[in-house]
């Protein structure tokens, strides 16, 4: 072969490379008699939202992943941490109004309120109650899902099995505690992450030196692991993957809480069993805090986790454990009946 035909050839492998990156948009099928692989769009109080749904067994436990940020999705990871948690559950993710592949460049910014996403949290329920004759589901929220997830469990505690918080928040209004205890972490710090003592530790710079800090990823320093995983997700366009950020810009900035942020104080007494996962070493939703919001909680049943060599996102970086940990949640607290076999 001459080296311009190689030349050529390279070329145009990379450019169908390329061309097949930027408008890949399907779930790998699971090869199972029962099983459920599918990646759909679901019309959700009048948007267009996305919904991933896997299972080795569609007759399994539902459990639907609620995705923190405000508008930072999970489903793009979901490759990564969830393929033998297929085995235990259906597992649901579920792209919110504004996020991932729900997310839309002329999306209006007075449609994001946190009342609002848990109206279209009921219809995506209701849709999956009815999808699978499941009277209850399951509920996984990490970090602001975590918040999602509390307030949906006790106001619509008929369709829930049960509730697992995961990196739980606790308070995130802006002169809540949070601040103060991850600004005291970081002040002890300084030298450690090469801060001058003129440096001002704010908004504006939190998020970075929790990350340095190994706060949101344990023993990383920064978002590089999520994204490398994000790129190889068959079901995120390039597109797609470039919306991640656009929508977690959008929501973090308009979105409107019109629903209590304090759940220490509002948020504790529960009718479902409930368990909380945490990092040892998260301060984004500071396991402490989560600690004392959970020898708060009343509910009929109630379990803690805590991973050690983790942070914000243990189910993310330690899988092992988490499938573990749900599988052990659910030989304990049982299945959820169905009302029709599937």
């Amino acid at each position: 072969m001459t080296r311009r035909k190689a030349v050529l050839l390279g070329s145009g492998a990379l450019l169908l490379l390329a061309v097949a990156y930027s408008i890949k948009s399907f779930t790998p099928p699971i090869f199972a008699e029962n099983a459920i692989a599918e990646l759909r769009e679901l019309d959700v109080n009048g948007d267009r939202q996305y919904l991933l749904i896997r299972g080795t067994d569609k007759r399994l436990p539902v459990l639907l992943f609620i995705h923190g940020g405000p508008g930072m999705p999970a489903m793009y990871l979901a490759h990564d941490f969830q393929r033998e948690l297929e085995t235990r559950f259906v597992v649901v993710h579920w792209d919110q109004r504004g996020s991932g592949k729900s997310f839309k460049a002329d999306a209006d910014p007075e449609q994001l309120s946190t009342s609002l996403l848990l109206n279209d949290m009921d219809v995506v329920v209701e849709h999956l109650r009815n999808r699978f004759g499941a009277d209850r589901l399951w509920l996984a929220g990490h970090s602001h899902g975590s918040y999602l997830g509390v307030l949906y469990a006790r106001r619509y505690e008929q369709n829930v099995c049960a509730f697992v918080g995961i990196g739980q928040v606790v308070d995130n209004s802006p002169t809540g505690p949070v601040f103060a205890l991850q600004k005291e972490f970081l002040e002890q710090r300084r030298e450690t992450l090469g801060l001058n003592q003129d440096v001002v530790i704010d908004a504006a710079n939190l998020e970075d030196l929790l990350f340095r800090s190994g706060s949101e990823l344990f023993a990383e320093t920064s978002f590089a692991p999520l994204l490398l995983s994000g790129l190889m997700a068959t079901e995120y366009s390039l597109f797609d993957s470039l919306n991640v950020a656009k929508g977690s810009s959008l929501s973090s900035r308009h979105m409107t809480y019109d629903m209590p942020r304090d759940l220490l104080t509002n948020e504790w007494q529960f009718n479902v069993p409930v368990a909380l996962i945490m990092g040892r070493h998260d301060m984004v939703t500071p396991t402490r805090l989560a600690r004392v919001y959970f020898d708060r909680i009343e509910a009929p049943l109630k379990e803690w986790f805590e991973f050690g060599a983790t942070a914000h996102f243990p189910h993310f970086e330690n899988p092992g454990q988490f499938t573990s940990t749900m599988s052990e949640l659910k030989r304990r607290w049982g299945d959820c009946p169905r009302t029709v076999a599937d």
